[in-house]
Formats: C-alpha cells, structure tokens, sequence
C-alpha cells in the first residue's frame, strides 16, 4: 500500500470519528481494544512491559520523515483530541498474554538514579521485552476501523514508533497499516 493510500485511510478514519470527547480514563470498550493491541508472544513465555499512563501520539516529534510529517498533517481530528493528555491505564496486566502493566514503577524505577538502566533491567528480568507506551484507541464503529498510537523501546538506542489503522470487526483486530513515526 503506498503512502498517500495510507494517509488517506488514516485521514478517513481521524475524520469520521469527531464524536469522542477527551475522559481521564479509558472506557470499557477502549480497554477492550488495548488488550487486542498489547496481545503479544514470545517464545521464552515473556512480555512486554507497558507504561500505565498512555502517551500523546506525538506527531511533533521530526522523526519518520516525509510520512510522519503527512500524518501530522491528516491527525488534526479526534485521534489527536482524543488523546489530548495522558490518561492512566485501567486494565489488568496479563503477562500470559504477552504484557505487563507498570503499575507499580518497578521497571520505570530502572532509569532513575542509581537503577542500572537497561542492563540491570534485563540482568533482573531476561524475559522482559522492552517498554511499550500506547495512546488511548480511537474507534469509529461504522467502518471498524481503529487508530492508536505506540512506541516501543528494548535498548538505550533501539526504538520505534507508529500511529496504526487496525480494522476491528467480531472482536478480533487485524492490522491494516502502519507508519513510522519516529526510530531511535
């Protein structure tokens, strides 16, 4: 799919979807979604570890070039109102699922002074993935389609981030699109 196709589509479901007002917590259906979003599998059995505040899809950011700057462009709608401040994270951990929430700061507690970083983090926990922060999802229920935003990081210099169009249809996601955002 080339990127004006994409743009497009992202552009159509940011549109469609005015009618979401800002909240200070994720709703049922949204925690539904990000449960289908973080779903992971690893074969050592481990997770990825989510911050429990969700991020601001951060479209200001200069990375990803020529196409983060057009999604910049297109996400003036309700993705970007929608998830216009942070929000904390509501739903369970399922690290049978493939992640864990950080609710409780022990992983954040590795970039404090004094934590050790990313080698103590994987010296202590092998089967920790990395770091996944998300967006609040944005889910217009007449053409099923969801947008979200994600970034995840494994190493000081080994990130990415992308704002993704999923189709969500019978409870099951299916990823249409993504586009990178920013790369670190």
């Amino acid at each position: 799919m080339n990127t004006k196709l994409a743009a497009a589509l992202v552009a159509l479901v940011l549109a469609s979807t005015g009618g979401w007002a800002a909240e200070d917590k994720a709703t049922e259906e949204e925690n539904t979604i990000l449960t289908l979003v973080l779903k992971r599998s690893y074969t050592d059995g481990g997770f990825t570890v989510v911050s429990p505040v969700t991020t601001v899809c951060n479209l200001d950011s200069g990375g990803g070039g020529e196409s983060a700057n057009k999604t910049k462009k297109l996400a003036d709608g309700t993705s970007v109102k929608r998830n216009k401040a942070p929000v904390r994270l509501s739903l369970p951990s399922a690290p049978e699922q493939g992640y864990l929430i950080d609710y409780d700061g022990k992983f954040s507690n590795y970039f404090k002074k004094g934590g050790g970083g990313w080698e103590q983090w994987y010296a202590e926990n092998p089967t920790a993935h990395g770091s996944t922060t998300v967006s609040i999802p944005v889910y217009d229920e007449v053409t099923g389609h969801v947008t979200v935003c994600m970034g995840t990081q494994t190493g000081w210099l080994a990130g990415k981030g992308w704002v993704i169009l999923y189709r969500y249809a019978n409870g099951q996601l299916t990823e249409v699109i993504r586009m990178l955002l920013w790369i670190s």
